[in-house]
């Protein structure tokens, strides 16, 4: 009775922090993608060889706008021809991390653990997280060939493929890696025995 009474009362506590942290406010939006847009400008504003990427804020706080190019390609007064796309922070980065914010604190070990766990899983969640987006900025520049950032034999690329669309194009893919960092970071053997 006293385990399936800890269940219920973890499952209450993390499905009230989620919704409390996925209410769209922009106030989360605004500073979660400001988060973001730093990080990835951090990570790969130089892309790979000759690239370089740049992430601005679209109208929407959580929408970015992110910009492709290649230094190579460059006109003599400044310009470049880059491809260009949109993502939305608030679905590539936020869900995923409050999803571990929201297991952490519900999780009853004592609240030391806790603290360490979550610090520890933001950091893994957020590697996760820039991984997701790397893939992204490869598949971009593999699909705007004119780029010259990519250079994938068949094998490599077949392979390539399958990586990117199991983990960058299903979302539910990062949740379950979410799950697992939870699990990884917050439990020990020990409190799961009787």
């Amino acid at each position: 009775m006293l385990r399936s009474k800890t269940i219920l009362l973890f499952l209450l506590q993390a499905f009230i922090i989620y919704g409390l942290l996925s209410l769209p406010f922009s106030v989360y939006d605004d500073a979660y993608g400001n988060f973001y847009r730093k990080m990835a400008r951090s990570c790969f504003g130089e892309f790979r060889d000759n690239g370089f990427v740049k992430f601005s804020e679209c109208r929407e706080p959580k929408v970015t706008l992110e910009n492709i190019g290649n230094y190579t390609l460059v006109h003599p007064d400044g310009s470049a021809k880059t491809a260009t796309d949109t993502f939305n922070t608030r679905y590539l980065g936020y869900i995923p991390t409050i999803l571990l914010i929201s297991l952490v604190l519900a999780s009853p070990v004592p609240w030391k653990r806790r603290l360490i766990s979550l610090a520890a899983g933001l950091i893994l969640v957020t590697l996760l997280i820039l991984f997701k987006h790397w893939l992204r900025l490869l598949w971009l520049c593999n699909e705007n060939t004119w780029l010259q950032l990519t250079n994938f034999t068949d094998t490599n690329n077949k392979l390539f493929n399958f990586i990117y669309n199991f983990i960058s194009v299903s979302s539910s893919t990062v949740l379950y890696f979410v799950v697992a960092i939870w699990l990884l970071v917050t439990f020990r053997a020990g409190d799961f025995k009787e």
